[in-house]
């Protein structure tokens, strides 16, 4: 289950994930983070490299009003304290990210969290950050999967069908990009819809299964 909130201040307090509410969804998953992203890409004489992936994540409705709530109520230092807090569990959670090179080899990510925010469209809280690879990658002759999710799938973090969720206009012309729908068996399907809310770490594996894979080829 995502927790991006320390302490007392979990994802339950302040998120929600539609557990508090009537007419809440029964099977797993019980919220919605909808995500964009672009890469990050460090233009170079010699080469071009990825440096990181810029993010948006757009909570569901319900989610968004427990944390409206809180911001309303904060103001000043406490409004960016909160703000703060959600980003640092981001980062301990590693981005709730796992990047991948075509070697099957991880790649690991700084823990300074940059240029990040929050916005409200309308009724739905958008949090928005860059995160940077510990090393960059030299954008030739390799491949790379990134795949964002919570382990648990008690929240679903996606990309929506509309093709400006991933914006790969940052690629130099060697490289394209894609994303990949999962494609999950059925009855795992009926299994993750067997999970009601209080069974948000019941299976920390379905995570994987249901994750879109954003992938980036170059030559």
């Amino acid at each position: 289950m995502i927790a991006l909130f320390s302490g007392e201040r979990s994802v339950k307090k302040l998120f929600f994930l539609s557990l508090f509410y009537t007419g809440a969804v029964v099977a797993h998953p019980h919220a919605f983070i909808e995500m964009q992203t672009k890469p990050l890409v460090e233009n170079l004489v010699e080469q071009n490299q990825l440096v990181g992936f810029s993010m948006k994540w757009t909570l569901d409705e319900p989610s968004s009003s427990a944390v409206l709530y809180d911001m309303k109520q904060a103001s000043g230092e406490a409004a960016q304290q909160l703000l703060d807090e959600v980003m640092n569990n981001v980062v301990n959670e590693h981005y709730f990210s796992y990047f991948f090179d075509k070697n099957n080899n991880k790649i690991k990510y700084k823990k300074q969290i940059k240029n990040y925010g929050v916005n409200i469209k309308g009724m739905r809280v958008q949090y928005y950050f860059d995160f940077l690879l510990a090393e960059p990658q030299p954008l030739q002759d390799n491949q790379w999967t990134l795949m964002t999710y919570d382990r648990t799938y008690y929240v679903s973090m996606y990309y929506p069908e509309d093709k400006s969720a991933v914006d790969f206009s940052t690629l130099p012309k060697n490289c394209q990009g894609k994303v990949e729908m999962p494609q999950v068996d059925e009855k795992i399907q009926s299994y993750a819809a067997s999970l009601d809310k209080t069974q948000k770490d019941e299976d920390d594996s379905l995570g994987v299964i249901f994750a879109q894979k954003v992938n980036i080829q170059c030559e």
